[in-house]
């Protein structure tokens, strides 16, 4: 195998530690965050000049610096992260890593040179999806971690332009797919979108079945018995066993997660994958359990070979422990009372040393808890066969399980290469010197680095020489004084001098000349990974235009601008009457829309007089022989025929009861569209009769550019799952044009064809954030349709295991599927129940254990200028749906009306809510918004 098939390994960086291992310990490229706008703002992070630093230690030695800018903006925010986009641009950054797709065209049009990575923030799990990131301008897709190799392949095969493909090879793992958590913010307000995820997903829980009212309102039920309650936590992903395929695949890039890690963690993991891939490419290379065995003593939470290898459930989950569980050492089978000594029965070749760390479990009265008790080896042990003896400060309990977790050995070796590192690949420097007639040394100076062209200077020394008296200055002086680079990244190759002789000067000025020639040389090399000074100077001019163009003082949006908005709209509401009202343009721009997955929900819906209905058709397949295995679903059965048979009848039945309510059906697709199903979903559209649906919602760009790229004309809409945060992101779907034309007026905005019909904004945004945001989008194209989410159980997460199917004990399965229980969930330590829900594709999603209810703020949140107020009925029964219809509208009546007592009966209609809610109610993220501090 070639050593072009390799891919670069890259190479986590959450402090300036860590990346001189990771770089030192043979990382192609590195990515980093600064102290904002970063996913992992607990890690260190830089400042602007570590930031500065890094990318020169880096740049120096050949690796390449991504920095991430992968968070969710606010609207307030924009002028900050412009601000950051041009300083990385001016520092050489070599790419920067975005969720936001604000901030992607923001860096368009401020900083086009700059490549762009799309973050795993981005949801990007299809094919379409890569398709929709080529096609706008990104250099680069970090793609799901759920993605499996064999779609990644066929990806590749199929690219209409070449896109780079990075994967997650080594690290932590999220239970959700990552941009569609917002477990830890609705919880506490700290958003993982934010890079400020408190990870509920590594605590306990208890597994509920249980019955729920005729509103779908949890009543009773009772714990399915588990032996393990770390439901939600996954083990770490390690491909270092499958790296033959990974390198034969066409995967460019490989990524070591671990900025919240240490130093040494970096250094090893690398250092290892280094290796791999280098025997790789001189087809040496096989599987060393020594360096598994080292993997695990980095850390590890139990390894896997992840979902894009082919894990299963089990395999992928570590349910029994969501920390460190090192490398198994053995079981203390004796205690030595004479020596003071405990007796290891060791399973493992690798024997611990002095100064190792050292975790015991112990066994407590045959309860399943186990006892936790680690130390650090003050001595090391003896050693008899396969028994270890280890003199401890207390004695642990026979029959404890003993585990390495760190490795004295590895830190040291992490501290090496930090501190007094092994260059293998200096730059290797020419010199050659030459005197004038004042004796002045003339030095040309020629670097070759090995990743790049060949680099050179030349330039007068600042001091002359002299003719020598007693003692001239040799050749062989001169020479093995600026052969001299100590720990640089350079090394002397050659050096001529044409020296007339008989001269002198102090061997101080020669190691100055040397450090010169250095530092001249170093500047130059790291110029030629840096934008000219004219190219800065205009883009901060760029800057400053943008800024003035952003406006963001000017947050009131002028609801006249509103397309067929009369001028009646600042009529006194008091004195109309009902049928003036009807007329009254201003009061047909908010809507109710809801969310159903089942007939009877629609239905009900209509009878309460719901306009627009987003239908996601639950297709029931347990009654279905041809869906097998544990929860019977596609997974298992893999027939996708017949889930879109009985898809398009659903709809057709939908679509008849709309047309006869003279109500609006939109086709709503989950946010997670797997290649089979949207293959699947595009056929069932090209045979569906015309006009019975009027639109699709979709969730990720992989759908839009599914839909967009489909014959004849189809209405998208946008769901929650797109993670809109500001008018940037917004402009760049609810109105779009060719991504590397100019940037048209607002007067040309009205001409351009909108790539969604409508948005739906984020619900993690507060009430100001919302009216900042909507304020901006309005007054740039007054005709994007706005939604929001004002009620119901929000889904918190979305993941690709199966809850149900990947405990050990099927008994589990059974006990669920053979109760007469409808509801599933799981308990937090709170005693807060949050709804699970198992789709036909077996991935599991988790709802907010309280309902969204923001009825009393219908006031506010009409006048911020949104179109559509949206009540999500999902799982929920018949009932729920018509009755949140019919309260939801009574509040919009009495909203409209100007009610002189509206506070009063909106507070009576939100305790009405509340009493059919499931868990309670809450204004979740819309008064407290979103934690910015670590």
């Amino acid at each position: 195998m070639s050593q072009t098939n390799i891919p670069e390994l890259l190479a986590p960086a959450g402090s300036i530690e860590s990346l001189k291992a990771g770089v030192n310990a043979g990382a192609d490229a590195v990515y980093l965050s600064g102290k904002r706008f970063g996913a992992r703002q607990f890690a260190r992070n830089f400042s602007l000049n570590e930031m500065e630093q890094a990318i020169e230690y880096a740049h120096l030695r050949g690796v390449k610096v991504y920095v991430t800018v992968n968070t969710l903006i606010k609207e307030s925010e924009l002028p900050m992260v412009g601000e950051n986009l041009f300083k990385l641009y001016s520092l050489g950054a070599d790419a920067i890593i975005v969720q936001d797709l604000g901030v992607a065209r923001l860096a368009r049009q401020l900083v086009p040179d700059l490549d762009l990575h799309c973050s795993t923030q981005m949801t990007i799990h299809n094919p379409q999806g890569v398709n929709w990131a080529a096609e706008n301008g990104f250099k680069r897709v970090v793609l799901a971690r759920e993605m499996s190799i064999q779609d990644i392949v066929k990806t590749a095969s199929h690219l209409p332009k070449k896109i780079e493909l990075e994967v997650f090879a080594h690290g932590a793992i999220c239970y959700s797919y990552s941009g569609q958590c917002f477990f830890s913010s609705f919880i506490g307000g700290r958003s993982g979108n934010r890079g400020m995820c408190a990870q509920p997903c590594r605590k306990q829980y208890q597994l509920i079945k249980g019955n729920v009212d005729k509103y779908g309102k949890y009543k009773e039920g009772e714990e399915i018995p588990l032996k393990d309650h770390y439901l939600l936590s996954t083990r770490d992903l390690a491909i270092y066993s499958h790296l033959d395929q990974i390198s034969a695949a066409p995967i460019d890039s490989i990524k070591i997660e671990g900025r919240m890690r240490p130093p040494e963690y970096v250094a090893s993991v690398v250092k290892i994958y280094r290796d791999a891939l280098d025997l790789i490419s001189k087809g040496k290379w096989r599987v060393k359990e020594t360096e598994i065995s080292k993997l695990k003593m980095s850390f590890n939470r139990g390894l896997t070979k992840g979902w894009m290898m082919g894990a299963s459930y089990k395999s992928m989950m570590g349910r029994s422990n969501p920390g460190n569980r090192g490398l198994y050492l053995g079981k203390v089978v004796n205690y030595n009372k004479t020596s003071n000594e405990t007796i290891i029965k060791t399973k493992t070749r690798v024997k611990p040393e002095k100064g190792d760390g050292i975790l015991f479990k112990q066994p407590q009265n045959g309860e399943k808890s186990h006892k936790l008790w680690g130390t650090i080896l003050e001595d090391s042990p003896s050693v008899k066969k396969d028994n270890l003896m280890l003199k401890l400060r207390k004695r642990v309990e026979i029959g404890s399980n003993v585990y390495i977790t760190r490795r004295k050995s590895m830190v040291d070796g992490a501290d090496e290469m930090v501190n007094n590192p092994q260059l293998p690949n200096r730059i290797p420097v020419d010199i050659h010197m030459d005197w004038n007639r004042e004796l002045v040394p003339l030095i040309q100076v020629n670097a070759k680095p090995s990743w790049g062209k060949n680099v050179e200077i030349s330039f007068e020394a600042d001091f002359e020489m002299e003719k020598a008296i007693n003692r001239p200055l040799s050749p062989e002086t001169i020479v093995k004084q600026l052969e001299k680079t100590g720990g640089t990244p350079f090394i002397i190759q050659n050096i001529s001098l044409n020296y007339p002789g008989d001269l002198f000067t102090s061997i101080g000025n020669l190691n100055h000349m040397r450090r010169q020639i250095l530092e001249k040389i170093t500047e130059k090399i790291l110029d030629t990974g840096r934008p000219s000074s004219e190219e800065i100077e205009l883009t901060r001019n760029h800057l400053v235009q943008l800024n003035k163009d952003l406006n963001l003082e000017n947050t009131t949006w002028n609801k006249s601008k509103e397309e067929d908005v009369s001028t009646k709209a600042s009529v006194n509401v008091a004195n109309l009457t009902p049928a003036d009202l009807a007329e009254e343009p201003i009061f047909k721009l908010i809507n109710l829309a809801i969310y159903v997955d089942c007939i009877l929900s629609l239905e009900a819906a209509l009878q309460a007089g719901c306009k627009r209905i987003y239908f996601q058709p639950k297709i029931d397949i347990k009654g279905n022989k041809k869906f097998k295995g544990p929860i019977p679903c596609l997974k298992h059965g893999q027939d996708y025929d017949t889930y879109f048979e009985i898809m398009g009848l659903s709809l057709m039945e939908a679509a008849n009861l709309c047309q006869e309510s003279n109500s609006s059906l939109v086709w709503k697709w989950p946010e997670i569209t797997n290649r089979k199903f949207i293959k699947g979903t595009i056929n069932l559209l090209n045979i569906l009769p015309e006009k019975t649906i009027q639109g699709v919602m979709v969730g990720g760009t992989g759908a839009i550019w599914a839909l967009k790229n489909t014959p004849g004309s189809i209405n998208m809409h946008g769901s929650a799952g797109l993670n809109i945060w500001n008018h940037m992101a917004a402009r760049e779907l609810c109105s779009k044009k060719e991504p590397f034309k100019n940037e048209p007026s607002k007067d040309e905005y009205s001409k351009i064809k909108p790539v969604l019909n409508s948005i739906t904004l984020s619900p993690e945004l507060s009430q100001k954030e919302l009216k900042m945001v909507v304020s901006q989008i309005k007054n740039y194209d007054a005709n994007c349709q706005l939604e929001f989410l004002v009620q119901g159980n929000l889904e918190a997460l979305v993941s690709e295991d199966c809850l149900l199917c990947g405990f050990k004990d099927k008994d589990i399965v059974k006990n669920f599927k053979d109760s007469h229980y409808p509801f599933l969930g799981i308990k937090d330590f709170k005693n807060r129940i949050f709804p699970v829900e198992i789709d036909a594709e077996c991935r599991t999603h988790i709802s907010n254990s309280v309902e969204l209810c923001l009825i009393d703020y219908i006031h506010q949140i009409s006048e911020m200028g949104f179109n559509s107020l949206v009540i999500d009925s999902r799982n929920k029964p018949a009932d729920y749906a018509h009755t949140m219809v019919s309260l939801y509208q009574k509040a919009l009546d009495l909203t409209i009306a100007h009610d002189p007592k509206l506070k009063t009966k909106l507070n009576s209609l939100k305790n009405q809510v509340k009493k059919i809610s499931n868990g309670g109610i809450t204004t979740g993220n819309f008064l407290r918004g979103v934690h910015d501090d670590p």
